[in-house]
Parts: structure tokens; C-alpha cells; sequence
């Protein structure tokens, strides 16, 4: 089923992530990485601040439409109902907050780019947050293609203009540096997901809205609420890093550790296109017995593992000669890539057991686990990102400090799902994963052979080497039975961009 429904979902996120690639190396490498801070600690402002952002309702959201309990008109209404004035109170608290900072206690920014960011970004905010209502009924009706276009064209038409403004500064067009960078491309973030929100909704025409349900709004908030604190704490959590790393060690440094963030974060995207259905095939294999439950979450686990992990040991190995291909200035924080592409990878595997346990309806137990990493990662970044706590340096990591957190903190997230899992499912843990270590120390040894003969600086270097430690990987992989040739085959024929028509069709 995950073979049959994910393929348009992967090719979107390819596609994403290399128009992605595309547009931020314009950008860096053209426009500046002191821009990008700027964007960078807007985005992380209003991350901050959207602390009723979701509470867990999405999730609730997901599992009733996907249960089929409700009508799908009154679970869409309710749905809306709560989206938008979750909005508009998150709106409210960011304009709220500038008047105060600014006004009130007469405190600024590093620049008034920043503001001038921060308010032109409310729109993406806005239309950021409402696009989950036809997505997570796209991903309850497991309709991968309807899913993936407006993801697909919103990452080309966001990243063509990247691509459009670094040329603009590479040419030295006239009036150039008129306007600061920063601020075109917050314009360009609320268009390009305006085009994201209209495109999803047309394409699930016709709608059925309904009149919200009090009743369904009640139990949307029993099962939401035990995400509650974990989603508040989660909006500080995934965005205090920056706003610490600018204060801090200002502009640049957050340039760079968020262009190092999002190189990552394919591999947490690309994963998720893969586990995206997980909660809705959950659904129906509870349904047939448990001994059918409990092999699908290992099963899931070692899919996700066995396709990104080849990504992971480039990032980690070759993290230099990767920062390089965007912008010598990354290579001194080249660093930070090993931790944040490893707890990028811990999410992604996580992901098999957090769905169970939505899927069961042990959403309390995913609150609890989640707070608990949420607070170790805050409270490390507050160590570990200042240059001293109460002149105590020793524990200072700058920058680094919040890579570092957050792989600690996903660490510990990994532990405890299991945990959690196989104590509510009766299960023995399932070792089968540590297989695939031989893959990994054999496409690692042979990274480590080519780069201690040669430097791949040059993306004509960087490009082969890459592709072949890949194919020692499968190679290994295939030898040592942790996947099959066929396999391998069938999920590359899979990405045939030929076939989506017919997908979106059918659906």
C-alpha cells in the first residue's frame, strides 16, 4: 500500500528539495547569508509566538476524518472553524508583541528589516496554517496526488524567484539593493503560499463544509489536548534557536545555521512523504489483528531507514565538501550539518512509532514524550547557545549549542517511543534495524577512502563520488537482505513523472 501510494509524494519532495537546493544557493551564495538571517530570525519570531498554532488538533483532525466515525462535511467545518481562529489569535499575539517590544518597552531588533519581515510574513503564516485543512484530507483519503501538486508548485514558484532575485544581484540590475533582500523575500514567502492554499483547495472541489459540531468539537478536544503543551512548547522549541543564535551571534550566524537546517531537512521531509499514510494504514491494520500491528510499526521503521540513510552518511561524512556546494562561508559551521542531519534522521524513524500510538489513541502518551524532549531541548539551547550563563563559559557551544540540542533531544524522543510502544503493545523489541549498520560502515569506509585521496570541493567530484557510495550502499544492502533489487527497481520506476496524470485520475 505504502509502495502504491507514496511515489508522487517522493517525486514532490525530489522535486522540492533539489528546486530548494537551487533556490538557496542563490540566495546565500549571491544575495548574502546576512539576508537570509534576517528572514530566518522572522520566520523563528513568529514560530515563537504561534503558540496556538495547532494544540493538537490536526492530529485530532486526521484521525476522525481517517476513522470515518463523523461526516466528512461536519469534521471540515469544525476543522475550519478551529483553524482560523487559531490564526487570527496567533496574528493577533505577533502584532501584539512588536507593539509592545517596540512601543512599550522601547526595545528594537538588530535591524528594522526584521520588522518590515515579520509583518510582510503574516500572510504566509496565515496561509500556511489554513492549507491544513485540505491537506490532512488528502493525507485521511490517502490522495498522494492531489497532496503533492500544490506542494510541487508552490517550491517552484517560491524558489523561481529566489533563483530570479540572485540574478538580480549577480547582474547588479539597477536599483538592485534599492530594497533590503530580507524583505522580498518575505513577499515572496506569502505569495508563493497563497498559491499553495488556493491551489489546494481547488483541487478539492467539491467541498463538503458543514455546520461545525459542538459535540465533535469536544472530542477533537480530548484527543488534542494531551498534544496541547507539547505543540505550545513544540512553537519555542523549533524556533529559539534562531531567535538565541541572532541575539547572540547575530545576522550571519543565523544565516547560516538555518541554511544548514534546511540542507537537513529533506531528510525529515523525504521521510515523511514515505510515513505520511502510516496513521491511516494504522487504522485499518488495527482492525485485523495485533500480531498484524505490531510488524507493520517495525516494518515501517526499517522502510524509512533503509531509504534515507545513504542522504544521512553523506551529510555526516562529507559535511565540509557539502556546506561548500552553497557557500564557502558555511564551511566553518560545517560542523553543526553531523548533528542536525542525525536527529533529522531520529525524527524521521520515530515517525513508525508515533503513529501507532495515534492510531491507538494514545495520544497522551505522545504529549507526555514529546513535552518532556521539548523542555531538554529549550533548556540546552539556553545553555548551550549564550557565550556565558552568569559568566560561566564552560558550557558555552555558540552556534553549535543548538544542533546539538536538538539532537540530544531527539535522542531521547527515540528511547522513549520505544519504550512506550512495546510496554502498551506487549512486543519484544525488534533489533532488525541495527542490520543495516553494515551498509552504513561499508559506504562510510568508502567515503572516508576517496576523500583521504582526493578533495571534492568541485560538485563534478561531488556528484559521482555521492552517487557511487549510494550504490554501495544498495549493494551491501541487496547482499546483507535488508532490501531486494526488485525492490529498489520498483520504487525507482515508481518516481515515473509520466504516471501522475493517470494517479491523479483515479483519485
Amino acid at each position: 500500500m505504502i509502495a502504491k501510494k507514496s511515489p508522487m509524494l517522493v517525486f514532490g519532495q525530489v522535486t522540492n528539495s533539489l528546486f530548494g537546493y537551487i533556490g538557496l544557493f542563490f540566495i546565500i551564495r549571491f544575495v548574502g547569508l546576512q539576508s537570509w538571517g534576517y528572514l530566518s530570525f522572522s520566520l523563528a519570531f513568529i514560530g515563537v509566538l504561534s503558540i496556538i498554532g495547532d494544540l493538537g488538533y490536526g492530529t485530532a483532525h486526521l484521525k476522525y476524518l481517517s476513522s470515518g466515525e463523523y461526516e466528512e462535511g461536519v469534521c471540515t467545518g469544525t476543522f475550519l472553524t478551529i483553524r482560523t481562529v487559531q490564526t487570527l489569535i496567533t496574528i493577533l499575539i505577533v502584532q501584539g508583541s512588536l507593539f509592545i517590544w517596540i512601543n512599550v518597552l522601547h526595545r528594537g531588533f538588530q535591524s528594522n528589516v526584521e520588522i518590515y519581515a515579520i509583518i510582510l510574513l503574516l500572510p504566509y503564516f496565515f496561509f500556511a496554517r489554513l492549507k491544513d485543512v485540505p491537506i490532512i484530507y488528502y493525507n485521511s483519503k490517502l490522495k498522494s496526488a492531489r497532496m503533492s501538486i500544490p506542494q510541487i508548485t508552490e517550491a517552484v514558484v517560491r524558489n523561481s524567484l529566489f533563483i530570479i532575485l540572485g540574478a538580480v544581484y549577480i547582474l547588479r540590475i539597477p536599483g538592485y539593493n534599492t530594497v533590503s533582500a530580507a524583505i522580498l523575500l518575505a513577499i515572496i514567502y506569502s505569495i508563493s503560499y497563497f498559491i499553495y492554499f488556493l491551489l489546494s483547495v481547488f483541487l478539492g472541489r467539491p467541498w463538503k463544509v458543514n455546520r461545525p459540531s459542538m459535540e465533535l468539537f469536544k472530542k477533537y478536544t480530548k484527543l488534542a489536548y494531551p498534544l496541547a503543551l507539547a505543540s505550545i512548547i513544540g512553537s519555542v522549541s523549533g524556533n529559539i534557536d534562531k531567535v538565541l543564535i541572532e541575539f547572540y551571534w547575530h545576522a550571519v550566524a543565523t544565516g547560516a545555521f538555518a541554511s544548514l537546517q534546511r540542507i537537513a531537512s529533506p531528510i525529515t521531509t523525504f521521510s515523511g512523504t514515505i510515513s505520511i499514510f502510516f496513521i491511516p494504514l494504522l487504522m485499518k491494520s488495527q482492525g485485523s489483528s495485533d500480531k498484524n500491528f505490531k510488524t507493520d510499526i517495525s516494518l515501517f521503521e526499517r522502510i524509512i531507514s533503509i531509504f534515507i540513510l545513504p542522504l544521512v552518511i553523506i551529510f555526516v561524512v562529507l559535511r565540509v565538501y557539502v556546506a561548500n556546494l552553497w557557500s564557502a562561508a558555511l564551511i566553518p559551521y560545517a560542523d553543526i550539518l553531523i548533528f542536525l542531519t542525525l536527529a533529522a534522521y531520529l525524527v524521521a524513524i520515530n515517525s513508525a512509532y508515533s503513529s501507532s500510538l495515534v492510531a491507538r489513541g494514545l495520544t497522551n502518551k505522545i504529549g507526555k514524550i514529546t513535552v518532556i524532549a521539548l523542555i531538554i531541548n529549550i533548556s540546552l539551547d539556553l545553555l548551550l547557545i549564550p557565550p556565558d550563563v552568569f559568566e560561566i563559559r564552560i558550557f558555552s557551544l555558540g552556534v553549535l549549542g543548538g544542533a546539538v540540542s536538538t539532537f540530544v533531544a531527539m535522542l531521547f524522543e527515540t528511547v522513549a517511543y520505544r519504550v512506550t510502544v512495546i510496554r502498551a503493545e506487549k512486543m519484544k523489541p525488534d533489533l532488525r534495524i541495527f542490520y543495516q549498520l553494515l551498509p552504513i560502515l561499508a559506504q562510510s569506509m568508502f567515503l572516508f577512502g576517496i576523500t583521504s585521496y582526493i578533495k571534492i570541493y568541485s560538485i563534478l567530484l561531488f556528484i559521482p563520488v555521492s552517487v557511487a557510495s549510494v550504490i554501495v550502499f544498495l549493494g551491501v544492502a541487496v547482499l546483507s537482505r535488508q532490501i531486494t533489487l526488485n525492490q529498489i527497481l520498483e520504487f525507482i520506476r515508481a518516481l515515473n513523472p509520466f504516471s501522475f496524470g493517470k494517479q491523479l485520475h483515479n483519485e
